[in-house]
């Protein structure tokens, strides 16, 4: 179990978008084709270079075909799959070439793998590559300089082929002579015609499957009745959704793409109202529990039986209470409830060996009682995280009840609530479904939430922060009939089919030997998107040259208007940031009114502080997203990883290719540290060293030319040459540079007080410096900024160290920096110790001696004793 949650935060990246094909799993004339140059070919020169993404789809039973067919005049150079050896293989016509490789099993099926075929016409030479790693090249004789490229089925009158593996396909890309031709991303959500984004060359789909669509929809899956209060329960190993009934089990198994719900007779006299399902997958049962008269019924599957039925019974008084199966000692947590007008916070254990049900006493913060919480588990299982509810502080349904907006995590092993923060409510009120996802190495959680106050009401994907108070709202709503307790929901994850799942059930409000179970079941691939209208390409139009006039000189009045405003600009743009003295650094202004955005900033908050936890502010709200806050105005990024926005808020990141980023960066950098900038041949240097003087500066003119491209997207600022000096100019005031900020703040303050600290605090707090880019030369800066930060903050804690909490958010920013800091270490744990917060004093100590010990290889030479007497 603990091995699948952690796969999940390695599923974010997988599968967004692209093109799924099917393949021996549908019928002939259903298989997918997608076919470039099939109406006329693409010619080209010298070395053509055609890079894709690669990936199959899991859980099909024949997986040989032909992946690719690149016809050169009557020639074929056929990329297969060969399923009998698990084998890549390069054919043309009756003849195996000697280019044959395998792939790793687990990346193959779980993420995207980037081929490579580079067709050189001028050494007539056909090689290959997988992942950026050769896997082999042979002699070949091309006989002209025209392709087409035929992935997956194809109607060629010569090289007619159905016999494709379940694949799925993105980002095309076509080479010539190492400049970018053509590229077609495939993030279409619909339509059998799609054009690349350099050249407008169109390809045709035929039986496509775009991935996109299934990121932003929730689909359903299946919606059937089931006699009496139905219980559900999810096999996180196999992959399947259990939903039992009084007299059957249907199972839902999501790697089955064909048919995937079952039917089995499995009489249980009697799930009572209030019941609730969990399946363990430490001990590969379903159970059937319930929680006022402590029992619990184990369904087996070889026999289709349960163990043992309940007695009729009064309504519960733990209507949905949360529950978990604790890996650390094989128990059964419930926790929270109503019922009888009270709200419950006790925390329940059943053990699963001993068949022993006890009250624990817990510790730690006060958790108010609720019920319509979310909860979920951690990846190492041993915290348990319960997000919002309903509920009174007293426990009194006549006393002031109300929706909670927190978040808590319970240690498993103390015993202990520990208060993270509060969530913003600008969404409005909201309750939660019973379950929550977690993925652990985003430190994110995903859960359902719905309005309570109303029957015909929604279900809202939710995606959070397990770090900050943030959160937005994805995907597409579900339609729910909430009855309060005669209503319930849950969400669940499947890593290998790469799905959230998620079940409703209404109970009839009925006698019990008439009682019916209404169940629907969704799906939504993982992980979800936000939905976004798309305009389907019109067809052609009757009158349409009539209108192609009356555009082209509404767009010529739009290209003069806007040369016009561009020229105008020019003259505003400041320029080199010259920030070797303060007196000349450009001042950025901060911005009135932020955007709207998919993100809510917390009020704030004094917060438990956790070891784990990245630094939080409790005078300044500090939000730290699951992405980037959106600016205000076009900004650059650098301190956390790199980031670059456009002046409405869009994240632009991507458009930078690996070396788009480090030409970026060089110019930046220089210019910001020296004044000055950086030289053509100091460029050349870094990054076209072994080149000859004209091809880098073929390569140099032709990467800047798409570095400016990028940088008009971002607006507000550009690349320019000056003298020998290639620099990075920006707009005052509509631009924003958390590095230039940085440099200014630092040369401009000899002495650091409260508010220089602070100041500085906003922006150290996104993370290290360039965190997760890594250059050789990039090294010396990296130490230099490293050294300033710690520098500044150790000199203003010897100083000044009277508030705690301010200690430990300085403390923290300076482990962004050294991780082992003794320093740093000793403030923190003393100010933990003031705030009396003893426990998370000593995981602090216990992390950095770990910490130590694994880059050292020796047990750190202090206690903890000695950390905070020091």
């Amino acid at each position: 179990m603990l091995l699948i949650f952690s796969t999940i935060g390695q599923a974010q990246s997988y599968l967004s978008y692209g093109l799924a094909f099917n393949g021996h799993e549908a019928v002939a004339e259903k298989r997918t084709s997608f076919e470039i140059g099939s109406g006329r070919p693409i010619c080209l020169s010298g070395v053509v270079r055609l890079e894709f993404d690669l990936n199959f789809v899991s859980y099909n039973h024949i997986y040989f075909g032909y992946i690719l067919r690149i016809i050169n005049e009557n020639q074929n150079i056929d990329l297969i799959y060969d399923q009998r050896a698990s084998l890549f293989r390069i054919i043309s016509g009756q003849k195996f070439f000697n280019i044959s490789f395998a792939a790793d099993a687990y990346r193959l099926y779980n993420d995207w793998n980037k081929l490579a075929i580079t067709l050189d016409l001028n050494k007539q030479l056909i090689s290959l590559s997988l992942n950026d790693r050769q896997a082999g090249s042979t002699a070949f004789n091309f006989k002209g300089n025209c392709f087409r490229f035929l992935y997956g089925a194809n109607d060629d009158e010569r090289f007619h082929t159905r016999d494709i593996p379940p694949m799925r396909i993105k980002d095309i890309r076509i080479f010539n002579n190492d400049r970018l031709h053509n590229h077609w991303p495939l993030e279409e959500v619909s339509d059998t015609l799609c054009y690349d984004i350099s050249a407008r060359e169109p390809a045709r789909v035929k039986n496509g499957v775009w991935l996109k669509p299934g990121h932003q929809y929730w689909k359903m899956a299946g919606a059937f009745q089931l006699n009496g209060n139905a219980v559900t329960g999810f096999d996180s190993r196999n992959e399947q959704l259990l939903i039992a009934g009084i007299d059957s089990i249907i199972t839902y198994d999501l790697r089955q793409n064909q048919h995937p719900r079952t039917a089995k007779s499995a009489k249980q006299e009697n799930i009572l109202i209030g019941c609730q399902g969990i399946y363990d997958t430490l001990t590969n049962r379903f159970y059937n529990f319930y929680i006022d008269h402590r029992k619990l019924a184990t369904y087996d599957p070889s026999s289709s039986q349960w163990n043992k039925t309940f007695p009729d019974t009064i309504l519960t008084e733990y209507w949905h209470a949360n529950k978990f199966v604790s890996p650390l000692d094989t128990s059964l947590y419930i926790i929270g409830g109503y019922g009888q007008l009270k709200y419950k916070n006790q925390v329940q254990r059943y053990q699963l060996r001993t068949g022993n049900w006890d009250t624990l006493s817990v510790s730690g913060h006060f958790f108010p009682p609720r019920y319509l919480a979310g909860l979920g588990l951690n990846a190492t299982g041993d915290t348990a995280f319960i997000v919002g509810g309903y509920g009174s502080i007293t426990g009194d349904q006549m006393l002031d009840p109300g929706g909670y907006y927190d978040l808590f995590s319970f240690d498993i092993r103390s015993g202990t609530f520990t208060k993270r923060f509060n969530l913003d409510s600008v969404y409005g009120r909201f309750t939660f479904a019973n379950s929550l996802v977690i993925d652990a190495k985003r430190r994110q959680y995903y859960g359902l939430v719905f309005p309570k106050d109303s029957f015909n009401s929604k279900l809202q994907l939710i995606q959070g922060s397990l770090d900050k108070p943030v959160y937005k709202l994805t995907g597409t709503p579900i339609p729910y009939s909430f009855y309060d307790v005669q209503s319930f929901a849950d969400l669940y994850y499947a890593p290998g089919a790469g799905k959230l799942v998620a079940v409703t059930l209404l109970y009839a409000d009925q006698e019990l030997h008439q009682r019916e179970t209404s169940v629907k079941v969704y799906t939504i691939d993982f992980p979800p998107l936000d939905p976004v209208i798309e305009t389907a390409a019109a067809a052609p139009q009757k009158g349409f040259h009539k209108w192609l006039l009356f555009i082209g000189l509404f767009l010529l009045t739009c290209i003069l208007v806007l040369w016009r405003y561009s020229r105008k600009r020019n003259k505003q743009l400041v320029t080199p940031m010259q920030t070797s003295s303060p007196d000349t650094a450009p001042v950025i202004a901060v911005p009135e009114e932020a955007p709207e955005t998919d993100f809510i900033e917390a009020q704030p908050l004094a917060v438990e502080d956790d070891p784990n936890l990245p630094p939080a502010s409790v005078e300044d709200p500090v939000v730290v997203p699951l992405q980037p806050v959106l600016p205000a105005r076009s900004s650059i990024r650098l301190f956390g990883p790199f980031q670059a926005f456009s002046e409405d808020g869009t994240e632009l990141t991507g458009l930078f290719t690996p070396l788009m980023k480090e030409l970026l960066l060089l110019i930046l950098i220089y210019t910001v540290r020296t004044g000055q900038g950086i030289t053509s041949d100091e460029l050349t240097e870094i990054l076209w060293n072994g080149k000859s003087a004209k091809d880098a500066k073929n390569n140099r003119s032709v990467n800047l030319a798409k570095l400016k491209s990028i940088l008009e997207k971002i607006g507000n600022c550009m690349i320019n040459k000056k003298s020998v000096y290639w620099q990075f100019q920006f707009n005052e005031g509509q631009f924003s540079l958390d590095y230039e900020q940085f440099v200014h703040l630092t040369k401009a303050h000899s002495f650091v007080d409260r508010p220089v600290m602070t100041a500085l605090l906003k922006v150290i707090e996104s993370g290290a410096f360039l965190a997760k880019t890594e250059y050789d030369w990039l090294d010396d800066v990296k130490a230099e900024v490293s050294n300033v930060v710690i520098d500044m903050s150790l000199a203003y804690l010897k100083q000044e160290s009277e508030d705690p909490e301010f200690v430990i958010r300085v403390a923290n920013a300076i482990f962004f920096f050294d991780r082992l800091n003794e320093e740093a270490l000793e403030f923190k744990c003393k100010s933990l110790v003031l705030l009396r917060r003893y426990s998370l004093a000593n995981n602090t100590y216990e992390k950095f001696v770990k910490d130590y010990r694994d880059i050292y290889g020796e047990e750190f030479y202090k206690s903890f004793n000695d950390v905070i007497k020091a």
